[in-house]
């Protein structure tokens, strides 16, 4: 090797970014799949549901818990923070509604029946 050559010498900044640029658009390398990206999103809202929840802004939160059983009819966590609005608000009718929403549209529904069943 010869000692006179600088390293990095032949290296150009605007061509490497282009490369690395581009090679963030390749599917499956930077860009999130679409079902990691809908997890996400769904992360989001019971994130901002539960933070509007616990500012007593508890109508708004209804309505994001509500979006998150739309696109996620599976989620228990929803339901479940759901119920405990309506409990909250002492609104018993509202409550046995999701309640029984939750018992036909969640998989883990032993706790929504039992819950139902003492509102009886």
């Amino acid at each position: 090797m010869s000692g006179d050559r600088k390293v990095g010498e032949n290296f150009d900044a605007d061509k490497a970014s282009d490369i690395f640029d581009k090679l963030k658009n390749v599917e499956g390398k930077i860009k999130p799949k679409k079902e990691d990206s809908k997890l996400k999103n769904i992360a989001n809202l019971m994130n901002e549901a539960k933070y509007l929840e616990d500012k007593g802004k508890l109508d708004e939160a209804i309505d994001l818990y509500k979006q998150v059983i739309f696109t996620l009819p599976d989620s228990a966590k929803a339901y479940e923070a759901l119920a405990n609005i309506y409990k909250k608000q002492g609104d018993v009718e509202s409550e046995k509604e999701i309640l029984k929403k939750a018992i036909a549209g969640c998989s883990k529904n032993g706790e929504f029946k039992k819950r139902l069943d003492e509102l009886n």
